[in-house]
Order: structure tokens, then C-alpha cells, then sequence
């Protein structure tokens, strides 16, 4: 829904696995996800169930472009804040430049 398949390629390159969520309704995306992180430009909508499912919330509604370099933004924000191998469930809020806000969602 969010057409973030353009992404996929760049990030699958950087070395992570993608998942595209197809059609699913978001209460059944939530159920699938548990221990992974969903990828969205509508993050609040996700937020809220994240500990509850256990996944983690990768926000991108700062990123303006959606082609390879944004990829590279996104996949690098996604190393430096080193999400993969934190315990708990985490909000990663990555802006424009490739710069990003992590919070703990308890």
C-alpha cells in the first residue's frame, strides 16, 4: 500500500532480508512480523502494537525519495543505530539526510 517496493532491491543489497507485505490488513501484518521490524511511512499506525506483537517500527515518512540512494540512507541508519541486535522492541525514526532518532518502546 505504501509502495516501497522500489527499496526493496538497494536494501536487499545492503545484506537485508525484505518481506513485502503484499495486501495484508495491518492487524495482520502486525501478527506476522513478531521479531522482525516493519518498514513504514506510516509508523504511528504501528507503534502502538509493536511491543504487544514484538517487532520493531522503522519509520522512513522523512525520506523523500524513494530510489537507491535512499536505500543506502536508510540501510546505514539502520547499522549505526545497530537495531538488528538490540533486545526489545525499538522505534527508528530515520530523516532525509540518513540521520535518525531510536527510542525503546516499552
Amino acid at each position: 500500500e505504501e509502495d516501497l517496493r522500489s527499496l526493496e532491491a538497494g536494501l536487499e543489497d545492503d545484506g537485508f532480508k525484505v518481506i513485502p507485505a503484499q495486501v495484508l490488513e495491518d492487524d495482520d501484518l502486525k501478527q506476522q512480523a513478531r521479531g522482525w521490524a516493519i518498514l513504514t511511512k506510516n509508523s504511528q499506525a504501528f507503534v502502538d502494537d509493536a511491543v504487544r506483537y514484538d517487532y520493531d517500527v522503522i519509520g522512513i515518512e522523512e525520506v523523500k525519495d524513494d530510489g537507491p540512494e535512499a536505500a543506502r540512507r536508510i540501510s546505514g541508519a539502520i547499522r549505526r543505530s545497530q537495531l538488528p541486535s538490540r533486545k526489545g522492541n525499538f522505534w527508528l525514526n530515520i530523516r532525509n539526510d540518513g540521520s535518525f532518532q531510536l527510542r525503546q518502546l516499552v
